[in-house]
């Protein structure tokens, strides 16, 4: 009766002796006892810079231990470099992976910490360092209510997944290109100031237009076909129109 054979011990199989000998075909060893083979040259080489574009983030290697509290701190400026109070900066924390099926980099299990800009512009976050992730994004904007909900206006977007590996703290400069933006919604919202008003921002949101006449204000939805107007505060007409889709 003979001995169990170690797998290690085993003949190399078809793929293997393939991989091994044959000059039309090629092989990708993948884990350990899987081959993957393929019959040409150029996919092999696809095949192999994306496993190599996968591995990258993790070649620097970070200066922090795990659970270290990392601060990221900075200023939200305008297109002029005037500090923008009041907007909100969150911290993205992604792992960066390549997808075959999709053969592109994806990003998965995005975590992330958020805070407001101070009076001068300034913010202060703190991530807790954890090795899994090595994607990071600042990124400032404003909430603006729809009639789906308030959803996140974007505003600008850094990729600090090099810097924060490196550096406690980290000083970033968020600069906003579309800060006349904030200033309209802001505007806006100032002038919202009696029960009518408030209850159709509540269900509507912001307005696409506003018409200023004096006494008389007219909100305008033009993806709900919905016109709301006003005088002196109180509602008296709501006009529906047909959709217009926005471009």
């Amino acid at each position: 009766m003979h001995p169990p054979t170690d797998s290690s011990r085993r003949a190399p199989s078809l793929p293997h002796r393939r991989a091994l000998g044959l000059p039309h075909r090629q092989a990708l060893s993948l884990s350990k006892g899987c081959v993957l083979s393929l019959s040409k040259g150029p996919l092999l080489l696809t095949l192999l810079l994306a496993l190599l574009l996968t591995a990258l983030p993790a070649a620097a290697a970070a200066r922090h231990d795990q659970g270290e509290r990392v601060e990221v701190t900075g200023v939200v400026t305008d297109e002029a470099g005037q500090p923008l109070p009041e907007v909100r900066v969150v911290l993205e924390a992604s792992r960066a992976v390549f997808s075959f099926r999709q053969f592109h980099r994806v990003l998965r299990d995005t975590r992330r910490v958020a805070g407001v800009s101070d009076a001068k512009g300034q913010f202060t976050l703190t991530w807790p360092w954890d090795g899994y992730f090595n994607d990071f994004q600042l990124v400032a904007g404003v909430p603006v209510r729809t009639p789906n909900g308030e959803r996140f206006e974007e505003l600008a977007r850094t990729d600090v997944s090099a810097r924060i590996k490196q550096s406690n703290p980290l000083v970033v400069t968020l600069a906003v290109q579309n800060a006349e933006f904030v200033r309209t919604l802001r505007a806006f919202l100032a002038s919202v100031k009696s029960d009518d008003e408030r209850r159709v921002y509540q269900q509507m949101g912001k307005p696409d237009r506003v018409e200023d006449r004096g006494r008389e204000r007219t909100w305008w939805y033009f993806e709900q076909g919905r016109a709301y107007r006003f005088r002196d505060g109180t509602m008296v007409e709501v006009k529906p129109f047909d959709p217009v889709e926005k471009l």
